[in-house]
């Protein structure tokens, strides 16, 4: 018992000597109970969102330039720019061309200079700031991320002690809410644990911010908006790798998300992310989200007619890097911008980040809004976030992405995104398990298909193109990668590795084959040099075909061809032939097969009740799915929604046969699938409009297999019925495309 009381002394005694070390008597710990009450925030931040929206900004924001204030100080001012327009956005941080995104938004601003600074920032600590988090990064610069963090939990800046006199000087008197001055860890991984064993439970857990302390405000702003954390660690193995899945390990696959940026081998990153079924968006230069950050929705351009299939060699042509939302908003603007006189002379495939839907949906519709017909949008790598699911090159090569469920969490949540982006495609890095395939086939059934890399594959052997589920999965060639000591793909390389792609595919002109190719957009972005690889390509086929076989497509484009020429269902809604009349405002009934979701581009009946919409498919198909996109997914609040409607299919155009019902939707979009049903007609009727009994419908999508295609050989596209040896022909070409492309 004496021993016992002992120790029990020893230890009251210990803890009093580090509370001696850790709250030093010039700053004492305030009580909380005497930290400042603040507003409450006002974010919009329902469970089907990764990121939250933010309220309408003030009518003018306090625009803060970038290098105003010093480095640290700088970093106080982001979280404190969080606090505030976590509640109503007012401040905004100048970096780079955010004066050009303010003016496309349509925010006004006026300059804080070194005279006023202080005084601005002693209105926006007024009610909206509870107190102040001492640290010091003699130690280790690790400690703002730290005190960040900890001050994100209690709506507190972080400052160091010299900051705290200088702001206390200039009238900022802040309560001491935490003191981590004395705190005694030099290692990085020993501030982290302290951060995840005495913070990480009071933040969120729904975003987590990856951010070097050198970036000073860049993301900050978020985090603090969110009560988030900030953290830096190592991915590359060891304590530190181990901590940081810790942390991830509390996260919730398909609903938690990472953002901003690791310096190492992004690889590392990417590998330890997936391997606890998260993803990451790129973002290490992408400020001010809380002032872009507004509810509006996505303006998705319409899609133009496909083209008639004929036999020639279809390129779709990838630009890079839009999976990183700093891209988005520095380079691929000044790209965008550069390249106007050549944009829409030849078909060229953007990558952009479904993340803008949530963090920028106006610089999403700065591009939509501008696009021209040859130009497409796609999803970066490789979702609704970067991840490599396979990685066939460097330190960690394999599967990284292994549990199964954690990975239909993670399709599922971009299947959510890539449809509120009107997104049809995803690149994905690098490659893809024939699980991975099968799960990604039938969880995100909005897409039309997806391009692997595989960058490993030096042969260019497209071994890795193949169908699963219905669903294209084709190999780039060439991949990204950098080929020359420069860190560039050079053109000539692109063009030669199309043509082996070509020979591999052995073309002859009587049946047309399928090439995708990636480049990396920091090494080729003009796209003059596109237009002329077209040219040079159809120069050097016509030498041999006597005629210009070479066609540039874009993504959905080059996808439904290929489903086309291959017997397999695709988008009939593409199609030119296509016509659509209504029982009621017929005159825009059209606008529900143009692709694209939007308040303009939604038929709305003019009367209550029930209505009707008729297709003629100028052709009989063997159908077998429709997917209709109710009124919220144009932006409407779900109440508007389509409750019941019928489906039905007819070859004439008299009588109909009933191929689904649905009742009791309340869904933005119903995927309707059907036992095949061979028609030229199809009818939509709704029979329980909205709430409001008006019916609506922003747009559709039928899937069919033309009955004249029907028996095309998918291998090669031909009929092989002329004589005996061609169909024994044919039945090898079958056998080898059931063994190959189908099983992975």
């Amino acid at each position: 018992m004496g021993k016992k009381l002992t120790l029990r002394i020893l230890a009251v005694l210990l803890v009093c000597l580090l509370l001696s070390f850790i709250v030093p008597s010039g700053f004492a710990k305030a009580d909380p109970t005497a930290a400042k009450p603040t507003a409450a925030k006002n974010l919009y931040w329902p469970d089907d969102r990764v990121f939250p929206a933010f309220a309408a900004p003030e009518e003018t924001l306090v625009a803060f330039p970038g290098d105003l204030l010093p480095g640290e100080e700088m970093t106080a001012l982001a979280c404190l720019q969080g606090f505030v327009n976590a509640i109503r956005p007012q401040i905004v941080i100048l970096d780079g061309d955010v004066r050009e995104w303010l003016d496309e938004y349509g925010f006004a601003y006026t300059v804080a200079n070194r005279e006023n600074a202080y005084e601005y920032i002693k209105d926006f600590v007024t009610d909206t700031v509870a107190g102040a988090v001492l640290y010091s990064t003699e130690r280790n610069a690790e400690y703002l991320n730290l005190a960040s963090s900890v001050g994100n939990t209690m709506n507190a800046v972080p400052l160091t002690v010299e900051l705290y006199e200088k702001w206390k000087a200039a009238g900022i008197d802040l309560p001491v809410l935490a003191d981590l001055t004395a705190l005694p860890y030099t290692k990085t991984v020993d501030i982290y644990r302290y951060l995840y064993d005495n913070y990480w439970n009071q933040c969120t857990h729904r975003v987590l911010v990856i951010q070097r302390t050198d970036l000073r405000y860049h993301m900050r702003d978020l985090a603090s908006a969110i009560g988030g954390a900030v953290v830096y660690l190592s991915c590359a193995g060891g304590d530190e790798t181990k901590l940081f899945k810790q942390f991830l390990g509390t996260m919730t696959p398909g609903e938690s998300i990472l953002t901003g940026w690791y310096a190492g081998q992004e690889k590392d990153l990417m590998s330890v992310a997936a391997q606890c079924g998260l993803s990451c968006v790129p973002s290490d230069f992408f400020s001010n989200p809380t002032v872009y950050g507004q509810k509006q929705p996505i303006q998705a351009p319409s899609v133009p007619d496909q083209p008639a299939l004929e036999n020639k060699i279809y390129i779709a042509y990838f630009l890079s890097d839009g999976d990183n939302i700093q891209y988005n908003m520095h380079a691929m603007r000044g790209y965008w911008n550069s390249n106007r006189e050549n944009r829409g002379k030849v078909a060229v495939n953007w990558t952009i980040s479904p993340a803008l839907v949530d963090l920028a949906p106006g610089m999403m519709n700065y591009y939509y809004k501008d696009a021209t017909d040859s130009e497409c949008f796609v999803c970066g790598p490789s979702g609704l976030g970067y991840t490599v699911p396979v990685n066939t090159f460097g330190d960690t090569t394999g599967n990284q992405f292994k549990d199964k469920d954690k990975f239909a969490a993670y399709v599922r949540l971009t299947d959510r995104y890539v449809q509120r982006a009107g997104l049809r495609v995803v690149t994905i890095w690098d490659n893809l398990t024939a699980a991975q395939r099968k799960i990604y086939s039938s969880e995100s059934d909005y897409l039309y298909g997806l391009t692997v890399q595989h960058f490993t594959n030096s042969s260019l052997r497209l071994m890795y193109t193949g169908v699963t589920n219905n669903m294209l999965f084709i190999q780039l060639t060439p991949a990204y990668f950098a080929s020359n000591p420069e860190g560039t793909t050079p053109l000539t390389q692109v063009e030669n590795d199309i043509k082996s792609a070509v020979k591999y595919l052995r073309y002859n002109g009587k049946g047309p084959v399928f090439v995708a190719t990636q480049i990396d957009t920091w090494a080729f972005h003009n796209i003059a040099d596109v237009v002329a690889l077209e040219q040079d390509l159809s120069d050097y086929y016509a030498e041999t075909y006597g005629s210009d076989v070479v066609e540039f497509v874009r993504a959905d484009h080059f996808y439904n061809l290929y489903y086309e020429a291959h017997a397999m269902p695709q988008d009939i809604t593409l199609q030119p032939a296509l016509k659509v009349n209504a029982t009621n405002n017929a005159d825009a009934a059209a606008l529900t097969t143009d692709g694209a979701c939007r308040c303009d581009s939604l038929w709305t009946a003019d009367t209550p009740g029930e209505q009707s919409l008729t297709y003629n498919l100028g052709k009989a198909y063997k159908l077998s799915e429709i997917d209709l996109y109710h009124a919220q997914t144009a932006g409407l609040d779900a109440s508007l929604n389509t409750r019941a409607f019928r489906v039905e299919v007819s070859e004439d155009g008299e009588r109909w046969t009933t191929a689904a019902t649905v009742a009791g939707n309340t869904n933005l979009r119903s995927v309707v699938k059907f036992q095949p049903v061979t028609g030229s007609y199809v009818k939509i009727t709704i029979t329980e409009p909205g709430e409001d009994n008006i019916a609506r419908l922003a747009d559709i999508d039928l899937y069919g297999v033309a009955v004249d295609n029907a028996a095309r050989c998918p291998q090669c596209g031909k009929l092989h019925d002329n004589n005996f040896f061609d169909r024994f022909v044919g039945f090898f070409h079958r056998l080898f495309y059931y063994m190959m492309h189908l099983s992975f």
